[in-house]
């Protein structure tokens, strides 16, 4: 059984197209898994109020942090690059925020259940990764029909 010249040639395209997919998603995986495991890891720890503090328009690129108080002194703590600097549209600087932060080290703090901007970042990250996909496997599906070879005779 022969597959015939173009076969992979016809194929070329979109495996080009979805190994460009998977080079993109390693990005998205690492960052998501990173703050996931961040998030995670103070969800089980003390819960506290203390104040928003932003350096810029989002977190992602800009420092964020909060003033708690424990025992009587005042802590200042970053918070994960993907927490939400705003909140319906509206800056939360200077705003109270639910925190939860690790006893045993009170700078290792993450907004209560802030897994949603997470997942909502990966979504937003992942999504050139997805176009990539789909165009690779409509290109493989959808793509130039075989070329039969001219009758001889």
């Amino acid at each position: 059984m022969e597959t015939g010249k173009g076969r992979l040639r016809r194929s070329r395209v979109p495996a080009l197209l979805l190994l460009l997919a998977a080079v993109l998603s390693l990005p998205a995986i690492l960052v998501g898994i990173n703050q996931w495991n961040r998030v995670s890891e103070v969800q089980g720890g003390a819960r506290a109020v203390g104040t928003f503090h932003s350096e810029g328009s989002n977190c992602f690129r800009h420092r964020c942090w909060v003033d708690f108080e424990i025992d009587g002194r005042r802590v200042e703590a970053d918070l994960p690059a993907l927490t939400s600097s705003r909140n319906n549209k509206v800056p939360r600087d200077g705003k109270p925020i639910v925190i939860r932060y690790l006893a045993s080290d009170p700078t290792t703090v993450a907004e209560e259940d802030g897994y949603g901007f997470v997942v909502a970042t990966v979504f937003l990250l992942g999504i050139p990764t997805l176009a990539l996909l789909l165009a690779g496997v409509l290109r493989l599906v959808f793509g130039p029909p075989r070329r039969d070879p001219a009758p001889q005779g």
